[in-house]
């Protein structure tokens, strides 16, 4: 009985290795697929449209252009895509604004971060020169320096990295070509 579940949960992972090769295959890392319901996007429903393009192209490259296929049922595709992309862009520059103010935010905490460590390190040096015994005084400085010096690394190049990776893909997401693919025509043919 423990082989037969085994084998039928080997052979699903099989099947599922299966699908995931043949859908990496078909996957261009340039297209992106955005269902919507009109072409006449609310602050609400552009912010929503660009959180799941946020996520949608979380693990794509970012070099190249971007392509969003819009899903939806339009009237005029031409004049429906530039509704849609004035409606994300719109949406994207507060966004972008506050990522900005994020970045530079993280640089002035990093800098201040490092300037405690150092100072800490410094005192630390000071009082291991002097002729009374601060020895525990001199070790909680030298790690508290080192925990100062640390945060300011992680908190440069972590965090900072992260912050600016998701700047390029909100730009990305501005500057990505608009596509429409009109559902109810493709339901017709169908």
């Amino acid at each position: 009985m423990q082989k037969a579940t085994s084998a039928e949960k080997r052979n699903e992972l099989d099947e599922l290795r299966n699908l995931v090769g043949s859908y990496s295959e078909s996957a261009d890392d340039n297209h992106v697929h955005l269902n919507l319901r009109g072409p006449d996007l609310t602050g609400d429903d552009a912010e929503r449209a660009i959180d799941v393009l946020e996520e949608k192209t979380k693990y794509l490259p970012l070099k190249g252009n971007l392509t969003v296929m819009v899903d939806c049922d339009c009237g005029d595709l031409l004049d429906s895509s530039i509704k849609i992309k004035d409606s994300i862009r719109k949406q994207l520059i507060p966004l972008l604004y506050y990522v900005d103010l994020d970045l530079r935010r993280l640089s002035r905490v990093s800098v201040v971060l490092m300037i405690f460590g150092v100072l800490a390190m410094g005192t630390a040096s000071l009082l291991s020169e002097l002729s009374f015994n601060a020895y525990a005084l001199h070790e909680i400085l030298v790690i508290a320096s080192w925990v100062f010096i640390w945060a300011s690394v992680e908190t440069f190049f972590f965090d900072r990295r992260r912050l600016k990776n998701k700047k390029h893909r909100l730009q990305r997401i501005y500057f990505a070509d608009y596509v429409i693919t009109d559902c109810q025509r493709e339901n017709d043919y169908h």
